[in-house]
């Protein structure tokens, strides 16, 4: 079981941290890289609730804007927190909404949970 656990280990893409600044109308989407099958969202806001939402798409030739997440919808990532996503491997987008325009987002793509 405990080579099991560190199997599922989050390795980070080394240098492919992005920072989003919170916003309380949706970000530009943000690509990830189709490689990795995790991601890492660190809020650093005391007092902003942020919300994410996941897009797939097929073709690289065109990377759509990503479906933007409400702050009923979206995943929430509360202030102060951190969690861990599968995102699965292929394209993929990631934008974001915040209940205050406080503080900023990492997204740290990587592989494991």
């Amino acid at each position: 079981m405990e080579g099991r656990l560190m199997d599922n280990a989050f390795s980070p893409a080394w240098s492919s941290t992005t920072e989003v600044t919170n916003a309380t109308s949706a970000t530009a989407a943000v690509v990830l890289p189709k490689d990795r099958d995790g991601v890492l969202l660190t809020n650093t806001s005391v007092t902003a609730r942020v919300h994410v939402m996941l897009t797939n798409y097929e073709s690289e030739a065109t990377v759509p804007t990503g479906t933007a997440p409400t702050t009923s919808n979206g995943v929430p990532v509360q202030p102060g927190g951190q969690v861990r996503i599968y995102v699965g491997s292929g394209n993929k987008v990631l934008r974001t909404i915040a209940t205050a325009a406080d503080g900023v987002l990492l997204i740290t793509p990587g592989t494991g949970i």
